[in-house]
């Protein structure tokens, strides 16, 4: 039986859609209870040499505010302890479902040393309703996901 051959463009085209699966590294969940807002990715950017995120997902309750903690540490050494309204970073109240979280200008885009990232997303009421945490360094800029 004969082995078709495959057209080059064909190829091309699909290694484009492969391509963020050969970057993504793994985010982890913090563990600590079944929440709401469900992260599917993580897009890191650059913007102005600062390092920029957007973080996918959905949700499964309506969020009506909160508050975003960021913290960023090299080795045990923490360099940003952030916290952000939520309703400055996307419109509030969301409905249940598709859900994107943009973080502009977070931190140097380029280092020599690997970040451990954290970010939780708190409801008005102080619950956790997202947690996760992924390391960071230049030569892993690209997309992060689950």
């Amino acid at each position: 039986m004969a082995i078709p051959h495959v057209h080059p463009m064909f190829l091309l085209i699909l290694s484009l859609f492969c391509l963020p699966t050969l970057l993504a590294i793994p985010f982890q969940d913090c563990g600590w209870g079944d929440y709401p807002m469900k992260v599917t990715g993580v897009e890191v950017f650059e913007e102005q040499n600062k390092a920029s995120l957007n973080i996918t997902g959905s949700t499964n309750k309506v969020i009506t505010g909160g508050f975003v903690l960021l913290g960023v540490n090299i080795g045990n050494k923490k360099i940003i302890d952030d916290i952000y309204e939520l309703s400055e970073l996307i419109t509030c109240p969301v409905s249940p479902g598709p859900i994107v979280l943009p973080l502009h200008k977070l931190f140097p885009y380029s280092t020599e040393e690997k970040m451990r990232v954290s970010i939780s997303v708190n409801d008005p009421d102080h619950e956790e309703i997202m947690c996760l945490y992924f390391y960071y360094d230049t030569s892993s800029t690209g997309v992060v996901f689950a």
